[in-house]
């Protein structure tokens, strides 16, 4: 009797410990906007990240999450790296190495945002993303390094 006493216990505090347990790994697989992390240079970036800097003597990138950004949060990116829908490119560094990238969801309707589509730089060719859904173009042109185009939340 004693044993099936002990057995039920055990039982109970594990039913009790599993939600804390699988809340913690779903924390560590959706870290908060803005985390960073260090990995392999040459390693793939994770989904829902973006490299932001490379260390090559050190043969490491350091990432950053980009899930969960606010309205209009802007990053500084690796200059053509790979970003989540969603996010657009707004500025290039004039050695072209880097790039600032904002997030455009929830967004306000009516919304409009200066968005470049490609710039050449000093330093080489930026190009930017896709026109994120939701979004029309309200119109375009080209100043003296980047062709842009407005967007308009519809």
């Amino acid at each position: 009797m004693a044993l099936s006493a002990l057995a039920a216990c055990v039982l109970a505090a594990a039913a009790l410990l599993w939600p804390a347990a699988t809340a913690g790994a779903a924390a560590a697989a959706n870290p908060p906007f803005g985390t960073q992390a260090k990995i392999g240079l040459y390693a793939p970036v994770p989904a829902g990240w973006a490299a932001i800097a490379q260390d090559q003597a050190a043969g490491q990138k350091t990432i950053e999450c980009l899930g969960g950004a606010p309205y209009l949060a802007r990053v500084g990116v690796l200059a053509n790296t790979a970003v989540p829908a969603g996010w657009v490119l707004v500025g290039v560094s004039l050695d072209a190495r880097t790039s600032s990238v904002a997030y455009l969801g929830g967004a306000p309707h009516g919304a409009t945002v200066r968005t470049d589509i490609g710039c050449t730089m000093p330093g080489g060719r930026v190009y930017g993303y896709p026109v994120p859904a939701g979004w029309t173009i309200a119109g375009s042109g080209t100043d003296s390094s980047c062709s842009w185009q407005d967007l308009r939340f519809a």
